[in-house]
């Protein structure tokens, strides 16, 4: 089933989400990310869509984006992935799909939601045991978000309106870590 542009409006926010086919990598090695950045920033287009966080993680990845224009988002993120996939299929040799199906999206409805959302993205690698806290995973806009890296992945702007400061955000992070989490509690929103 295809997305409709109708699904997507200016001024709102979607989670953007996908899964690999069979669990498999969408990211081997450092070369795989660095490709797949590269093809983001050349289909990013602030004028249309803003990018608020974003996790590229080894199977799967998220994508929190404001829709700027009547403009659908979806069809950047369907440029983007259908060149990842044919880099990805040429360089591993293989034939077909990457993902498990069409390119996911949630609306964001409240700005409570928003900040969770961020903290779930940023938090991702975290919670897969990949690192141990969200700064040592360099392929997320997270070092941006504290202050630490420049990248142009993120629309400050409106960062700045959810968060006065660099160390607001750090300590709001630092409550969702694993430690201080209470088991029951999970940052879910897929």
């Amino acid at each position: 089933m295809r997305l409709k542009s109708e699904e997507f409006t200016k001024g709102q926010y979607y989670h953007l989400f996908n899964h690999s086919i069979t669990e498999q990598f969408l990211f081997r090695d450092k070369e795989d990310y660095l490709t797949c950045l590269a093809l983001i920033k050349r289909f990013y287009n602030q004028n249309d869509y803003s990018i608020l966080a974003y996790c590229l993680m080894p199977n799967h990845y998220h994508f929190l984006i404001y829709q700027n224009t009547d403009f659908p988002i979806y069809t950047y993120f369907n440029k983007i992935w259908n060149n990842y996939s044919r880099y990805y299929n040429k360089k591993y040799n293989r034939h077909g799909t990457l993902f498990a199906g069409k390119l996911q999206h949630i609306g964001i409805k409240n700005s409570i939601h928003l900040v969770y959302l961020c903290a779930y993205i940023h938090l991702n690698p975290v919670h897969a045991n990949l690192v141990k806290t969200p700064e040592q995973w360099q392929w997320s806009n997270y070092p941006e978000w504290i202050g630490i890296r420049d990248n142009r992945l993120i629309d400050r702007q409106i960062v700045e309106t959810l968060f006065k400061s660099p160390s607001e955000y750090k300590n709001c992070i630092s409550n969702f870590l694993p430690s201080k989490l209470d088991k029951s509690f999970r940052l879910d929103f897929e």
